[in-house]
């Protein structure tokens, strides 16, 4: 999993604009500042999933491209910010792509008010497959593995560790290895687990399962050892991805941290 958001819509580059105030004659709107910060963005979702709140195709305010009423389950990715003066007022909007777990809606991207918007991820992830650990906080990891029908294995694996904690942070490091997400001192990963859960595979969830609890119990976590207090790290997506594992690029990963 290569360390760039998948849903990564901006240049890369933090850029903040003031300059001349730039008019739209044929709509009144000027733009008076915009800002597209570096990073992987930010997560919204709507503030009253039952109003009416638009999603603009530009900045002239003058075409409207999706009601964001009608994407119930649907999470808002901003990269850039813009403030727009009409009518000697200002207001803040959002340059928002849609991030939906079903593929029966459009691929919309456009200019938003913040206002329709609350921070974070649509909090039903049902129909979610995956998550951005860069985006995403550790509250909404915790209920994308308790709700999602995609995270099955995860919730089975977890059930192994019964008085243990799962940590976003960890579960990062668990993919990447990055010190900065390594939360405790005490940390184990095995390369046996990683090699297992980075090569394509067939297997049926509960043959995935086995061979999971095989490979912990010979690191020495027994049933009875598994009933400690651990930090659990986990990413698991679909098993069908190996192509980038040679040069030590994970797209799942696991590790348990002692507190």
């Amino acid at each position: 999993m290569k360390k760039w958001s998948l849903l990564l819509l901006s240049l890369g580059l933090g850029i903040t604009i003031l300059s001349n105030p730039t008019t739209h004659a044929s709509s009144g709107y000027t733009v008076v500042k915009s800002s597209f910060p570096a990073g992987a963005g930010k997560m919204y979702h709507a503030a009253n999933p039952k109003q009416n709140a638009y999603v603009w195709t530009t900045t002239k305010h003058t075409k409207k491209l999706a009601n964001i009423k009608n994407y119930p389950n649907t999470s808002w990715h901003s990269t850039g910010t813009i403030v727009l003066r009409h009518n000697n007022k200002n207001a803040v909007y959002y340059r928002v792509g849609a991030v939906s777990p079903t593929k029966t809606k459009k691929w919309v991207s456009g200019w938003i008010w913040r206002g329709y918007l609350k921070p974070g991820y649509n909090p039903n992830f049902t129909k979610v497959k995956s998550i951005d650990l860069d985006i995403a906080t550790n509250k909404e990891y915790n209920q994308f593995i308790k709700q999602s029908k995609y995270q099955q294995l995860t919730r089975d694996v977890l059930a192994l560790f019964p008085n243990s904690t799962v940590s976003k942070p960890l579960s990062r490091y668990a993919l990447f290895r990055d010190p900065k997400d390594k939360i405790v001192n005490n940390v184990a990963t095995f390369k046996t687990m990683d090699d297992f859960l980075n090569v394509k595979s067939r297997l049926t969830n509960q043959q995935r399962l086995t061979k999971i609890k095989a490979i912990l119990e010979t690191k020495g976590y027994t049933t009875v050892k598994r009933q400690r207090e651990y930090v659990i790290g986990i990413y698991l997506t679909n098993f069908q991805w190996s192509d980038q594992y040679a040069t030590g690029d994970m797209h799942q990963g696991f590790a348990i941290g002692t507190k």
